[in-house]
């Protein structure tokens, strides 16, 4: 703005300066045309007055030869148009002038006038003509100076003051600008305190008023913009906004984890360079919406990819990684378990089943009916005992059990529950250990983890082996149940699937002992259910011990 004022001030002096001298110059070029016309008149005027008196002495045309453009003419043609005399051409060789406007105006009138172009002499000439009193007619001419002359005499002079007043012009301009320009680069737009000009208060006064709305927006949009950071930031599942180029506007904490780099202003393309990723990228910034699944380390994603259109086109996308590790785990147990809920129950029935068959169409001889309804029960029981796991298994699963709770004595509970187990414990000792408190839990969850475990270390002990229960208090709240046999062990690569549902070591021996695979799962779910963790230390031929960890409030 300053150098705009700067220059519009120089260049209008500049223009100011050149009209004026074009302007002198016509001036000076009119002024000095009547002067030179006035003169030329009243020197015809003289000359004439000179011949018509008789008095012409030593005055001789040859005297005012000259060949200079500015030398004045002098002819005298006779009233018929014969040049009869001239000082600056042959009079031979000159044609008739009757037809000159001046001489025809002299010759009606007593004087005439001409100005017009001489093809004589190039150039434009005034013609002043006067009869005589004998009546020929003197002529007296010159050359009249045009406006270039005039230029070209008054240009040097014309350069000089240009030259001066832009100087001038310079000074003032520059101080002028200061002066303009100074209250408007002290604004203060708070609006105290200014010297400003009172065109420009109305303008100040809206600009204060757009600020404070600006200000207003700012802080809004900050506000906004901090709860998406905190809100994206805090999600579990990683967040990518995109461009049409694919490359990283924004990236939540979830998502750096999950493709374990700092993504922003970077192509995605270049991050991940899975080819499944890279197609599901660019059909989406095609326009489509895509969902794959996509595995990164030991971690299984469900990948949402939706294009950010405008006006009908993908300026973008938005990438949403979704853990779905659990989701896939609890399938594929799911499928396992149904698998092997099926191949369980399928046993028992099919042999209560053929045994029944066998009992109804008389094949069983009356000696062998009782043996037969032996087996039938003890199928059926197992059956039970199989569903009823599963039902609890699965109260574990929904959040179904009960959170009563009852004080008892837990050694007490413990010998409860060794008494019915030492009769499937002939050849196995049992051992109850450790010290003597009350809990407050309920009591059939107990009852059943300690069951499960002392029936375990039963069933997988040598002959004559030993199953050793510890119970012990672990400070304010936790308590320590400690089951430990001197059987077969477990081999230390199957110590972390033990706990699984229907996982056996050994499915033979399994079979023949009529475990159901489930009560480890159960024991796990019972600690977990109280807070607690579960430890297996076991070597193979040596024996198993499992500890399990709960806080059981007294």
């Amino acid at each position: 703005m300053k150098k705009r004022i700067y220059y519009s001030l120089i260049g209008l002096a500049l223009a100011c300066v050149l009209i004026l001298s074009v302007l002198l110059s016509l001036l000076f070029h009119r002024a000095a045309k009547d002067q030179e016309l006035a003169a030329i008149k009243d020197y015809a005027i003289a000359v004439s007055e000179l011949v018509d008196s008789g008095v012409t002495g030593d005055f001789h045309f040859s005297d005012y030869y000259g060949t200079s453009p500015a030398a004045i003419r002098l002819t005298i043609v006779s009233p018929d148009g014969t040049v009869l005399l001239d000082n600056r051409a042959a009079v031979q060789t000159m044609e008739n002038h009757a037809n000159r406007p001046e001489i025809a105006q002299a010759l009606q009138t007593g004087a005439g006038e001409s100005l017009r172009y001489s093809e004589t002499f190039w150039n434009q000439m005034y013609y002043y003509a006067v009869r005589l009193d004998d009546g020929n007619v003197l002529r007296v001419s010159r050359t009249v100076g045009g406006i270039a002359d005039v230029f070209a005499v008054t240009l040097p002079v014309a350069i000089t003051i240009t030259v001066l007043m832009l100087l001038i012009a310079n000074s003032i301009a520059h101080k002028m600008t200061e002066r303009v320009i100074a209250p408007l680069e002290n604004i203060d737009y708070s609006g105290e305190n200014t010297v400003v000009y009172d065109e420009l208060i109305p303008y100040i006064e809206n600009i204060n008023h757009q600020k404070q709305e600006i200000r207003e927006k700012m802080a809004e949009l900050e506000r906004r913009a901090d709860m998406i950071k905190a809100i994206t930031g805090n999600m579990e599942e990683g967040l990518i906004l995109i461009d049409s180029e694919a490359l990283t506007l924004t990236a939540n904490n979830s998502a750096q984890n999950i493709l374990g780099e700092n993504m922003e202003h970077k192509n995605i393309m270049h991050i991940y360079r899975d080819v499944v990723f890279q197609s599901a990228v660019k059909q989406c910034l095609a326009g489509e919406k895509v969902e794959i699944q996509i595995e990164r380390g030991d971690k299984i994603y469900s990948v949402f990819l939706s294009p950010v259109n405008s006006g009908g086109t993908a300026n973008g996308a938005i990438i949403l990684f979704q853990d779905a590790t659990q989701r896939h785990k609890a399938e594929k147990q799911r499928r396992e378990f149904t698998a092997n809920v099926s191949h369980e129950l399928k046993t028992p029935l099919t042999t209560i089943s053929a045994l029944s068959e066998m009992i109804g169409s008389g094949m069983v001889k009356d000696g062998d009916v009782k043996s037969f309804a032996a087996r039938i029960t003890e199928q059926a029981g197992r059956l039970l005992a199989l569903i009823d796991d599963i039902i609890r298994l699965s109260e574990f699963d929904e959040g179904g059990v009960q959170k009563e709770s009852t004080v008892f004595e837990l050694w007490e509970l413990a010998e409860t529950v060794i008494g019915p187990l030492l009769d499937n414990a002939a050849k196995v000792r049992i051992q109850l250990m450790g010290e003597r408190f009350s809990v407050s839990a309920n009591r059939r969850i107990i009852d059943e983890l300690l069951y499960n475990l002392i029936d375990n270390g039963i069933k997988y002990n040598r002959s004559g082996g030993l199953v050793t229960v510890e119970l012990k208090r672990e400070g304010g709240e936790l308590c320590r149940i400690s089951v430990s046999d001197t059987g077969i062990g477990i081999p230390s690569q199957y110590h972390d699937r033990v706990f699984e549902r229907f996982y056996r070591v050994d499915k033979s021996r399994s079979k023949k002992v009529g475990g159901t695979g489930l009560g480890l799962s159960i024991v796990k779910h019972i600690t977990e259910y109280y807070n607690g963790r579960i430890e297996l230390q076991s070597k193979e031929g040596t024996g198993t011990t499992v500890t399990c960890y709960i806080k059981c409030h007294s």
